[in-house]
């Protein structure tokens, strides 16, 4: 086995290792390689180029008669070829579908929510916002310096210092309960 031979094992093996392990224990380091802001560095580009590189230049090693260099520059351009391919393929479609769960308080004006502990006139109580990431719990205070019972629908109209300013949801479609 050649010096050409390993040098292309590893770069494969190193593809395929890195492969497994992010399969099963998460894509810790993949976050960590991904804070950087070229897209060429993303770790999915670099691995698929790294793999494709020594996978190809060990093919065309073991089993035609080029030599080194000719294999060494089809190899290059393989693995080239399948990071641009992976880029347009799964990258750059996906820099455009990524949804955050995250959200600003600033968000949930205008948001609907319901009372959980009653607001007081004056004071804090407590509401609940539905959201498309799910449900989440906030101070409030009555902006009409109110009482709003527990189980009122209400509008949040403000947020300032972490508190939400609600005041009773009044929905013209529904019909009021007998």
């Amino acid at each position: 086995m050649g010096v050409w031979d390993i040098i292309y094992l590893v770069c494969m093996i190193t593809g395929l290792v890195y492969t497994l392990f992010t399969l099963f224990f998460g894509d810790s380091v993949s976050e960590w390689m991904a804070q950087t802001e070229l897209p060429v560095f993303q770790p999915l580009l670099l691995i698929s180029g790294l793999t494709a590189f020594g996978a190809s230049g060990y093919l065309f090693t073991r089993f035609t008669s080029f030599s080194p260099w000719t294999v060494f520059a089809f190899a290059v351009i393989v693995g080239f070829v399948l990071a641009v391919t992976a880029y347009f393929t799964w990258i750059k479609p996906m820099e455009n579908a990524e949804n955050s769960i995250g959200y600003t308080m600033q968000q949930l004006s205008g948001m609907v929510g319901e009372v959980l502990t009653t607001v007081p006139a004056e004071g804090l109580g407590e509401v609940i916002v539905t959201m498309v990431s799910g449900r989440t719990n906030h101070m409030a205070a009555s902006l009409e310096r109110e009482v709003i019972p527990e189980g009122t629908k209400v509008v949040v109209v403000d947020v300032r210092d972490h508190v939400l300013y609600v005041t009773p949801f009044h929905n013209s479609g529904e019909k009021e309960s007998m």
